[in-house]
């Protein structure tokens, strides 16, 4: 049984700014997915429930100048539905693909999925590879930073008090970036991810400019990338000796934690590039 907390809904993000300021034991309350199954389990009354559902300038999906914003109350749904995230951000439609069921899918948020900064959070490595900028609100203003400096450990981001995160921006691509998704999980259906990596190829079609990014998930304490691998895999052709000793320099760079209840390490050492290699694969790339 969920224990008992004072519950308050602000009508927008500034009066929800000024009640994490003023409530000490202030929670964000988004889509509760990872929230509220945790405060089941905790004994403690202390906390305070902001709901922050009726802010709207949290939500939806927008193409802007430079970039395509996303507003962290977005739901994975919505994700899954957007036009311009199938055709230009596949990754991220990857990943709304297999996260959770359709139930949490229609009450998740990229926004939890992000600030609850899960090793193996679905959203993590396509937003990291995509190279996502976050914007945070708080009460000295907005502020943007990249979103790999957003998370900086296990459970933590960067919000200082009173500050909520805004949106994701996910610079404008004009012409076509392939890019997939692909995850490992004890079972199939609804369940947390053992292994999961992004793959994203900036100019595809051109040896000598071609950028291909690799992130991985829960195989660090934070998403993880590693510039050797992606220089490795870059700006040349490919071949199967090239694909092996990439394969390689992942396992040796990767530190999955032992204690993990999903797989263990020598797993994900040995499947990690298994799963980039079928992406890779996946996108023609291979």
């Amino acid at each position: 049984m969920l224990n008992s907390f004072d519950y308050l809904c602000p009508k927008n993000t500034q009066e929800a700014i000024q009640l994490l300021l003023d409530n000490q034991g202030g929670e964000i309350l988004a889509g509760g997915t990872d929230l509220l199954p945790e405060l089941k389990d905790k004994s403690t009354t202390d906390k305070v429930l902001i709901d922050i559902k009726k802010c709207s300038d949290l939500q939806g999906i927008e193409k802007q100048d430079d970039f395509l914003s996303i507003g962290a109350l977005t739901t994975i749904r919505e994700i899954r539905l957007s036009n311009i995230i199938k055709e230009k951000y596949k990754a991220l439609r990857d990943a709304a693909d297999v996260f959770g069921c359709l139930e949490i899918r229609n009450r998740a948020t990229i926004g939890g999925n992000i600030v609850h900064a899960s090793p193996g959070a679905e959203y993590g490595t396509p937003l990291f590879c995509f190279e996502a900028q976050v914007e945070i609100a708080g009460p000295n203003g907005s502020r943007v930073m990249p979103i790999d400096s957003f998370w900086f450990d296990l459970g933590r981001v960067e919000l200082k008090k009173g500050e909520i995160l805004k949106r994701i921006l996910l610079p404008k691509i004009d012409s076509q970036v392939p890019s997939g998704y692909l995850r490992l999980s004890r079972v199939k259906g609804m369940d947390l991810a053992s292994l999961g990596v992004s793959v994203v190829v900036i100019n595809p079609g051109q040896a000598d400019k071609r950028e291909i990014r690799v992130a991985m998930a829960a195989v660090q304490r934070t998403p993880y990338r590693n510039s050797a691998v992606e220089e490795l895999l870059s700006f040349k052709g490919i071949d199967s000796n090239l694909i092996e000793k990439a394969k390689q320099m992942l396992a040796a760079s990767i530190a999955p934690r032992e204690s993990s209840l999903r797989a263990k390490p020598a797993y994900k050492k040995a499947m990690v590039g298994v799963l980039m290699e079928k992406i890779l694969k996946n996108l023609h790339i291979l």
